[in-house]
């Protein structure tokens, strides 16, 4: 009856919806950032502007910088992790020959992974107690619960999971080397 078929070139309909997904999140990201910045950038220069032509100030515009920043720096890093930028020491690589390093590298890459899942977990477990303690604080200049600030990093955990499973998708779908 003319039913779309649930492969795509080879591949289960699933995976072809999932190949692609973390570059437009990353991106999504990415952009999210630099509006986060500018906003940044307007909030700071009207505090300092409204200071030196003595119209009163913006006491909470340092604090919602600050929220802010804190936001994209943890953004930012689920970001990094997605594009594998983050930091790494590769001189164990450097002094071995030919066959050896492509085998040690395989296994160092697995290991990383597997020690990045072990540490995201981890940490991900004392940042949401962490955050479920600050719930009854509040901001200094702004009557909002610190539980948003530091829901930074829980929800940048699990966008690195959201990308560290994408991955996995990917590399099973033959994308991409493992």
């Amino acid at each position: 009856m003319g039913d779309i078929s649930p492969h795509f070139i080879g591949r289960p309909f699933v995976l072809w919806r999932v190949l692609g997904m973390g570059s437009k999140l990353a991106r999504m990201i990415e952009k999210t950032n630099g509006a986060l910045l500018a906003i940044i950038v307007i909030l700071l220069f009207l505090q300092v502007t409204s200071r030196s032509i003595n119209i009163g100030s913006f006491l909470w515009a340092g604090e919602a910088a600050l929220w802010i920043f804190v936001w994209m720096v943890f953004l930012g890093a689920a970001v990094l992790f997605h594009k594998k930028e983050h930091m790494i020491v590769d001189i164990i690589e450097y002094f071995l020959p030919g066959k050896t390093k492509e085998k040690i590298e395989k296994l160092l890459a697995k290991i990383i992974r597997i020690t990045c899942w072990v540490l995201l977990v981890f940490v991900f477990y004392y940042s949401m107690i962490f955050t479920i303690s600050v719930a009854n604080q509040y901001a200094v200049s702004f009557r909002v619960s610190r539980l948003y600030l530091s829901a930074a990093l829980p929800v940048s955990i699990v966008i690195m999971f959201i990308f560290e499973i994408i991955s996995l998708y990917e590399r099973k779908g033959g994308n991409k080397p493992c």
